[in-house]
């Protein structure tokens, strides 16, 4: 657990108060457990959606790609940027990705 919020907070990805809200939806979403020490193992279907985002596109497991995600959101909560902006960029942004995944 001490890795991922060191990454975490590495990669500018969630506020102090919002990490521990990510880690439990990682855990109760299946995609990591919960082990002894306060450790977090990846599940078997945390592996393999990891596995099948990277296989569609490697930047939907970059930390960099959400890193510049939470940026964007607190830019519009500091007023500097409008959210239909962000929201049309990110859409922009994912059906791309769609778009290509679909051709190949």
């Amino acid at each position: 657990e001490a890795e991922l919020i060191d990454q975490m907070e590495k990669h500018g990805i969630g506020t102090d108060a919002s990490i521990p809200t990510h880690i439990k939806s990682l855990c109760d979403r299946g995609y990591v457990k919960l082990q002894t020490g306060r450790r977090l193992a990846p599940s078997t279907l945390g592996i393999v959606l990891a596995h099948g985002y990277k296989r569609i596109d490697t930047e939907l497991i970059d930390a960099d790609m959400r890193a510049n995600v939470e940026k964007q959101l607190s830019l519009i909560a500091e007023a500097k940027l409008g959210y239909q902006d962000v929201l049309l960029h990110c859409l922009h942004l994912f059906r791309e990705k769609f778009r290509y995944f679909q051709k190949n």
